[in-house]
């Protein structure tokens, strides 16, 4: 069994490429579609309710915004993983 696992996270495998290829696609969508829903979240929660002294609609922009960071990083490790298993194979 440990064969079997050893082979697939071998760096340049089918599975390691599909993997990276995942993570890339999965960071980019976060990346791309949370400050979208952030500014979503932020014009449906009342105007006159501020959030430590911050209006909601730019809070909840800023959360959506350090989320797709975070995710972007993903895409980011996904496509650097990927090129290395290309060049190793």
């Amino acid at each position: 069994m440990s064969e079997v696992l050893r082979e697939k996270n071998r760096t340049g495998s089918t599975a390691h490429r599909t993997r990276c290829i995942r993570l890339m696609l999965v960071g980019s969508f976060i990346g791309l579609f949370t400050p979208i829903l952030g500014f979503l979240i932020g014009t449906i929660v009342r105007a006159d309710v501020t959030v430590g002294g911050l209006e909601p609609l730019l809070f909840w922009m800023l959360i959506g915004m350090f989320v797709g960071m975070a995710g972007t990083g993903v895409a980011i490790l996904g496509a650097l993983q990927w090129v290395s298993g290309k060049r190793c194979a």
